[in-house]
């Protein structure tokens, strides 16, 4: 199956799987979820979707990057401040990102979709780059770059697209702010995906349990 966004040229996803799970009481990326991992599923849904996955790291960068170090179509970035915000992980996976798309002929924005949100489905990638790419051929109206959400019935999930023009003013930001907030403040606009995933991130023990329970019902449901 062709992915749902061309690969050329190369878009980018960033991952922040930096913090340390102080929540969940136990380290939530390389969790068990489904046939892979909680980290793992969202890597591969972020390439089947057509995009390079950036996996930013920090708290036990070593034991992440081995696991994803079979992985060629992955870029590994460490955020040494990791303990100062998710922001500054963004931060890191931007300016990575920023790095490779002008050398290979331009920075129009990226992906960010966290490593605790496994349920996210690639379709939503899809829907997102598919509204951004309709305000880049002139099919809707407005010139001002704007952030695009996922989102279900008005409310805001991810995946969320960046658009390269905000990365001067991000980077002035505290790394301890929040990404939401910040693109909210300036244009943004949103695309429905019809599925909760959006929504739905591992933080908790409840939460990881419930998210098992979901990724075993569908696993079931496609053997039928």
């Amino acid at each position: 199956m062709e992915p749902a966004i061309n690969g050329n040229p190369r878009r980018y996803c960033v991952i922040p799987a930096a913090g340390r799970s102080s929540r969940m009481n136990a380290w939530k990326p390389l969790l068990p979820w489904g046939t892979t991992t909680v980290c793992g599923a969202v890597v591969e849904t972020v390439v089947a979707a057509g995009l390079v996955p950036v996996l930013v790291a920090g708290y036990r960068a070593p034991e992440l990057e081995a696991a994803f170090a079979d992985r060629a179509r992955l870029e590994f970035v460490l955020n040494r401040d990791w303990e100062r915000g998710m922001l500054g992980s963004v931060r890191a996976g931007a300016r990575r990102v920023a790095e490779l798309s002008l050398a290979e002929g331009g920075f129009e924005g990226f992906f960010v979709a966290p490593a605790d949100m496994p349920g996210i489905p690639e379709a939503a990638f899809a829907a997102v780059y598919g509204a951004v790419r309709r305000r880049k051929d002139g099919d809707e109206e407005g010139d001002a770059p704007r952030a695009v959400f996922a989102s279900r019935n008005g409310a805001l999930g991810h995946p969320v697209w960046v658009p390269a023009a905000f990365m001067p003013d991000m980077e002035g930001l505290d790394p301890g702010s929040r990404l939401r907030d910040f693109l909210l403040e300036r244009a943004w606009s949103s695309v429905e995906a019809d599925d909760d995933g959006i929504f739905e991130d591992v933080d908790t023990p409840d939460a990881y349990a419930a998210s098992l329970e979901a990724v075993s019902r569908r696993s079931v449901g496609n053997t039928h």
